[in-house]
């Protein structure tokens, strides 16, 4: 098994959403999410020479940068409807678990083709 996928080096010479500082963590969190579409065994399994492994690498970018952009939009917290005195503003904004299937369906989209993803 490969230790840390994505590296700081990696990430920052493509995008620059998250921090130097925010990055190990978010990375971690990243792969996580991605190890769970994949699924254990295939995880396990992975090959850092393989012909996937860098669209692997760039989907765990994608899903940083994902999950940046839903923590800053405030996206699964179930605001619907904001008031200021007579100022009235309604919007839909995904819930938690709708989120999530959206992030797993990125994922299968990010890493179609490559066999990580089941038969995507």
């Amino acid at each position: 098994m490969i230790p840390e996928i994505v590296d700081w080096g990696y990430y920052s010479s493509l995008r620059n959403k998250i921090s130097e500082s925010e990055f190990e963590r978010a990375e971690a969190l990243a792969e996580n999410e991605v190890r769970l579409v994949v699924g254990r065994y295939r995880w396990l399994m992975l090959d850092k020479d393989a012909f996937y492994f860098d669209q692997l690498k760039e989907c765990i970018c994608s899903v940083m940068d994902y999950m940046y952009d839903r923590r800053k939009s405030g996206s699964g917290r179930n605001i619907a409807s904001v008031s200021n005195d007579r100022y009235t503003e309604s919007y839909a904004i995904q819930t938690e678990s709708q989120a999530k299937a959206e992030l797993q369906n990125n994922i299968r989209t990010w890493l179609s083709g490559t066999g990580l993803a089941g038969a995507y």
